[in-house]
């Protein structure tokens, strides 16, 4: 979501805040260490500058100590702002974070010390003049309150809210439980964590290679997968851990206005299965001939991301052979060509998909081969087609959910 800001330096007379002098004091070095000691709050417009790396101290008064509170209404919206290179923001809890919008000037990663309502949820970027916040509530409704006042904002950001059932093809489930709204015009790489509170176990079940991030595209009104991966190190320090905490961050560069906001979700899995609806007939006379059709259907409303691999075997008494340059078999249309078929010999060939191939989400595609009787009258033979366990996606965790459907046999039979 884009919004306007000023650069600092160029305004006289715009700080309108509640807090103590310690706040402020620089120590007259650049990158001296500030303090937050607590209860302050940067009024509706209004904005306030660390030059320097902060720490969230926790001090020992006060109703909300360690919190900074800034408007998040969009008419009224304010801002902390971290002005630096390489800045950083630590000593960040559930107890002392800044409830509202950071914004940074200058480069290099920097970890926001974003939360909501004694919830601290951090993200990271490293582009010039991005800002956001951390929404601790459901995207559905879009509605936390006011820290201080205990009052309900409006639907946040504008646009919202961001129902968690609408997704676009490879997203499967979208957290309820929080959301993000990072602004910037400036492509960077995002980051996202999670803590405990965030429930990854349930929502990926138990699987954390499914863990994605996901935008809401004001266009579509969909929740979007943005292309992302687990940091084996958090940007929070110590190990990604599915039940402790730890951060997710986006593969390529995004620019944040993209989407008006982001989550965390898990990537939709697949079910493929197997059918053979050629050939028609199940009984041949000796040395008849007929071609045969593999039909691979993907049941999900998730298209394959990646190498489909399929098991295709033929019991004694028949012979099968496969064109890899098939286009028709059985009055029907194949895609051989775009498959890497392996002949074992003795009627067993393995078909892997090529690059780029894709199974569309509730589609399928047809394989072609060719089946004669080559046995004594009486001979009985078995067409066995089986989907490898886990295919069909980039990644493991995500490829066929369903090892119940994998297998399809058709029984043929030699007759006088």
């Amino acid at each position: 979501m884009k919004k306007t800001y000023m650069n600092p330096f160029q305004i006289k007379g715009w700080i309108k805040i509640m807090a103590s002098a310690a706040l402020l004091a620089l120590g007259g070095a650049v990158q001296a260490q500030e303090g937050s000691l607590g209860n302050t709050t940067i009024f509706g417009g209004a904005q306030m500058t660390f030059f320097g790396n902060s720490n969230f101290l926790t001090p020992t008064g006060g109703t909300q100590p360690g919190v900074i509170l800034t408007e998040r209404a969009t008419a009224t919206i304010s801002y902390l702002n971290y002005f630096g290179n390489n800045l950083t923001a630590t000593g960040v809890t559930d107890a002392s974070y800044v409830d509202g919008y950071v914004r940074k000037y200058g480069t290099g990663l920097f970890v926001f010390p974003v939360g909501d309502n004694g919830n601290a949820g951090q993200f990271a970027a490293s582009s010039d003049g991005t800002s956001g916040a951390y929404f601790h509530t459901d995207a559905t409704t879009a509605v936390t309150s006011n820290l201080f006042t205990g009052t309900n904002y409006p639907v946040l950001p504008a646009g919202g809210p961001f129902p968690t059932t609408s997704v676009a093809a490879g997203v499967g489930t979208v957290s309820k439980i929080e959301y993000w709204d990072i602004d910037g015009a400036t492509a960077t790489p995002i980051t996202l964590t999670w803590d405990g509170g965030s429930n990854i176990t349930t929502l990926t079940a138990n699987a954390l290679g499914k863990l994605t991030i996901v935008g809401w595209n004001p266009g579509t009104s969909k929740w979007e997968a943005i292309a992302s991966a687990v940091d084996v190190t958090s940007v929070l320090g110590g190990a990604s851990d599915i039940l402790l905490g730890g951060s997710i961050t986006s593969t390529a560069s995004v620019i944040p206005n993209t989407y008006t906001a982001y989550t965390l979700a898990a990537v939709g899995t697949i079910d493929l299965t197997p059918t053979l609806p050629r050939p028609l007939v199940t009984s041949f006379l000796g040395g008849q001939t007929s071609e045969g059709v593999l039909r691979l259907t993907n049941l999900t409303p998730n298209p394959t991301t990646g190498t489909v691999v399929v098991f295709l075997e033929l019991g004694s008494g028949f012979e099968m052979t496969v064109d890899p340059a098939a286009v028709i078999s059985g009055g029907l249309a194949v895609t051989n060509a775009q498959w890497t078929i392996t002949d074992f010999g003795g009627g067993s060939f393995e078909f892997d998909s090529k690059p780029g191939v894709v199974i569309a989400a509730n589609s399928f595609v047809n394989l072609g081969y060719k089946l004669k009787a080559t046995g004594p009258v009486t001979t009985t033979g078995i067409i066995t087609a089986t989907i490898d366990t886990k295919t069909g996606s980039a990644n493991v965790a995500t490829g066929d959910s369903n090892d119940n459907n994998n297998i399809v046999v058709k029984v043929l039979g030699i007759v006088l």
